[in-house]
Parts: structure tokens; sequence; C-alpha cells
């Protein structure tokens, strides 16, 4: 049997390689990402902007078929991949694969049919038989993860995400190239489409190549039944997901499709200049959530409720630094960003921009909850929460947005963020999770909120002197918001004791693997001096 020390040593070496691969290769990613998309603007017209965003939104629709039965199967093979209990883990994959075909076919013959009704919900310039050709290639690259993808769930509930981001972010970063040379030489929004199919089909054909390889016995005879303990609780946490999926889905699309709708095509595409940037960075700041979900999950099947609960605070801060501290950046550089890569006439005003920050400050704040939720296999306690959330997000939106526009569909979801996601997520996690108290954790959310809300009208105030433009003028702003934010925090957080486990958790974090067990082990016996002590 290994060693809780052993255990521990693995998942922070896990989680470290996963943090390093995701956020390395996540920057490169973001940066062509970037330029793809300024090269995009400079050759396209704003609809083409739009198509896309709307593309994505019908695909996140269509996505819902899935009904969260990933996140299910990854929990159920945290303990057959422990235990390494191979029958187990090969009637899971087989059940998987099954679901997952049938998902991808769904998918496929679902886009067909939406395909249909694109008259009636785009506004574009776009000649309509196009926008359908289009299409057709982002439906089969999204049909194409559930049809060819399915092993890349061994990596993840193996605490092994590292694999499978590299090759991900690698094959994203040609993709974006490609599409570079493609919108430079060609205008050709065809091959575009084409390119996208292609690469992702690329991805997937490598991952399986690695899965192979590395888990070769799962290509062995299927001699065992899943555990059916472990059917019911697959099948108990997709009903749960089954409501969280479509309420989420609602939130995450209702955005784009109330605007194509009711504002335009082209506004979207302006929009969607914003939403790359946000999503981009969102992307980046949920690195170490997301790289820690397979960890939490391992550990869950381990360790006392007790000490995930004291884990969940000190990443609930660290993450909070991290997606804080982007928010007050945004508020003052996003608006330069656009201006001096996309164009000064494709800007929002102000209060535009503080909403959109709002929203992405909101949407990061709940990353750790789903981080932990998904761990830990509480998506049948949360069943309630997401369907209720997506209601009220289409009902403010449209609301608002009748009278506001853009602002106001994208103040429907920020109420929706703050007045129901924050309200009861939490409660899941707390209460459920950890059987303890959410009161103080509220106060802090409050708190939190009220600070980084502080911090942006100061450093705005501070940066309104700035009369500069262009690429200085965003390193000027960036780099005095960034004195400020910081030297905030340290004097709020200075004496903090969660605080001070994160810097020392990351001072272990680059220490070799002799050390890092030998601190260990100190750890373990100093433990079990006091344990003798009490006793």
């Amino acid at each position: 049997m290994e060693k809780n020390s052993d255990k521990n040593l693995n998942r922070i070496r896990y989680s470290k390689l996963n943090i390093t691969i995701a956020l390395i290769t996540s920057i490169a990613m973001g940066f062509l990402n970037f330029i793809e998309r300024t090269v995009f603007n400079r050759f396209f017209i704003e609809d083409y902007l739009g198509l896309f965003s709307f593309y994505n939104s019908v695909i996140g629709i269509l996505g819902t078929v899935e009904l969260g039965i990933t996140s299910s199967i990854a929990f159920a093979l945290y303990a057959p991949l422990e235990y390494r209990n191979k029958g187990q883990i090969r009637a899971i994959m087989s059940f998987f694969k099954k679901v997952y075909i049938a998902i991808g076919t769904i998918i496929f013959c679902s886009g067909l049919i939406v395909m249909q009704f694109f008259p009636l919900l785009l506004k574009t310039e776009v000649p309509m038989q196009w926008a359908k050709i289009y299409f057709l290639f982002f439906l089969f690259r999204t049909a194409s993860n559930y049809l060819f993808g399915y092993k890349s769930i061994l990596f993840t509930a193996n605490q092994e995400e590292y694999k499978t981001t590299l090759v991900s972010n690698i094959c994203w970063c040609f993709l974006y190239s490609l599409d570079m040379v493609i919108t430079i030489t060609t205008q050709n929004f065809l091959l575009y489409s084409i390119s996208i199919s292609v690469v992702n089909l690329i991805r997937l054909i490598i991952i399986n190549i690695l899965a192979i390889k590395d888990f070769k016995w799962i290509k062995g005879a299927i001699k065992e039944k899943i555990n059916p303990a472990v059917k019911t609780h697959i099948i108990k946490n997709t009903k749960g997901l089954i409501v969280t999926r479509f309420g989420n889905m609602i939130i995450s699309v209702t955005d784009t499709l109330l605007i194509s709708i009711m504002v335009g095509t082209a506004t979207l595409g302006l929009y969607s200049n914003y939403t790359m940037i946000t999503s981009g960075l969102t992307t980046f700041v949920n690195i170490l959530p997301k790289s820690i979900t397979a960890s939490i999950g391992n550990a869950g099947v381990t360790e006392t409720r007790r000490s995930m609960s004291k884990s969940f605070s000190i990443m609930n801060l660290a993450s909070f630094f991290i997606y804080g501290s982007t928010t007050i950046l945004l508020v003052n550089i996003l608006n330069p960003i656009v201006s001096t890569f996309f164009g000064s006439n494709r800007t929002f005003n102000m209060l535009s921009v503080v909403l959109i920050c709002t929203s992405f400050y909101l949407t990061c704040a709940r990353e750790i909850f789903f981080t932990y939720k998904s761990s830990l296999g509480l998506y049948w306690e949360d069943r309630k929460r997401p369907l209720i959330a997506g209601l009220v997000n289409l009902i403010t939106s449209v609301i608002f947005g009748k009278y506001m526009g853009l602002n106001g569909i994208i103040l429907g979801t920020i109420f929706t963020n703050l007045f129901v996601n924050l309200l009861f997520e939490p409660t899941v996690i707390i209460h459920k999770g950890f059987r303890s108290s959410a009161f103080w954790f509220y106060i802090t959310i409050i708190g939190r909120l009220l600070l980084v809300s502080g911090i942006s009208i100061l450093t705005l105030f501070i940066n309104s002197f700035i009369h500069i433009n262009g690429i200085l003028e965003i390193i000027i702003k960036f780099i005095t918001t960034l004195i400020v934010l910081l030297l905030t925090f340290l004097l709020i957080y200075r004496n903090n004791q969660d605080a001070r486990t994160i810097l020392s958790t990351v001072k272990i974090a680059f220490m070799d693997k002799r050390k890092l067990k030998k601190l260990e082990k100190e750890k373990n016996k100093e433990e079990s001096s006091t344990s003798s002590d009490y006793q």
C-alpha cells in the first residue's frame, strides 16, 4: 500500500506538471490566438466575427446532449485508477465509448436540423447558403470530439492531463498560425473553417495514439461488468448533470444569441473581440483549479473532509489572487488593447467594459466551486440551481436587453451569477461536501468583490491622467495598475495564514523531488510526535 507521504508527493508532482504545462502552452496559445484575431479583424468584415461566435454558441447548445457524462465517468475512474483495478477500468471505458459514439451522432444530426433555422436566427450580410456550409465544418469538429476522443478521459482521471493539454495546445498553436496564413493570403472563410476541423482531427488521432501507448492493457478482454454501486453513482450524477449542463448552457450562450437576434451580428462581432480576450484569460486564470481537479478527486478517495475543507480555503484564496488581479488589470487596459490591435472604431464605451470585466470576475470566481463539485461528485446535490440560474439569466437578459441593448444583456448574466450562482453554489460544496457552515464564506465573497471594485476605481482614477495612445499606453497603465494592486494585496493579506501557506506551497513546488520527499517525511514525523504527546 502506498504511504500517505508518497501519495501527497505524487499529487503535488502531478499538479505541478499539469499547471506548468498548461501555463506555458496556454501563454503561447493565447499569444498566437490574439495575433490571429488581430489579423482576422484586418481582413474580414464584422459579420464573419459574428458568425464565428454564433456557431460556437449553437455548438454549445448541441453539446448539452453530452449531459455531463464525462465528469461522471471521470469521477468513477478515480478509485479504479488509484487501485489499478484494470477490469473495472475496461468495463467503464467500454460503456463510455458506446455513450460517446451515440452522443457524437446525435449532435451531428441535431446540427443539421438546427441549420435549417438559420434564416430566423441570423442577421448577416453573408449569403445564407455559405453560412450553412461554414457551419458544417464547425459541426464536424464538435461531433468528432465524441466519435474519436473518448480515451482522453484516462489521462484526466489519472492526474496526467498535462499530456493531453500539451498535445491540444500545440495543435491549436499550429491552427492559429495556419489560419493567419489562410486569412492573409486568401481571405477565404471556407478554408478557414476547414482548417479548424482538420487540425482538430489530427489532435484526436495523436491523443488516441498516446492513450494506446500509455494504457496498453485497456485493449484487453472485457470480463467484468461495471460495479453496480459505481453504475448507480454514474447515473445519479449524470441526472444531476443534465440540469447543470442545461442551466450552464443557457447562461453561456444566451448573451451571444440574444446579441445576434436583438442587436445584430455586426455588434456580436465587435463583442467577440472582447470575449476572445476574456475567454483566453479565463482559460489562463482557471489553469490552477482545472489542473488540480484529478488530484482533488484522488484525495477525495483517501482523505478526510476536514483536510479537504482546509485545502479548499487555500485554493480559493490562491484563485482569487489570480482572477482578482486579472480583473483589475482588464478594467484598465481592455479598451486600449482593443483600440490598438483591432481598431479604435471597434471599441465599446467604459460602461460596457466595466460590465464585461465584472462578468469575467464572477465567472472566474465560480471555477473553484466547479472544480470541487466535480472532484467530489456533488452534481446531484446541485441539480436545481443551474436550471434556476439559466431561466433567471434568460429572463433578465431579455428584459434588460430590451431597454439597454448590449449592456442590458451582459447585466442579466451578472445579475444571475451574483444573486443565484454565487448565492447558492457555495452551500453545495461547504454544507454537503465539507459539512460546515458557509456564513463566513459569504462574508468573504462580498469583501473580495468590494476590494476588487475599490482598487479598480482607484487605478482608473490614477490612469485617467495618462494621455497617450498605442502600446505605450497599455504598458504604462499595466505597470501602474500592477504596482497599486500588489501593494494593496500585500498590505491586506500580509498576516493571513492561508496566504502564508500559498507562499510556502509555491516554494515547495520549485523544490526537487529529493528535498520534497525529505520535507514530507519531516512533516509526518512531526505530526506523529504531536499525536503521541496528545495521547
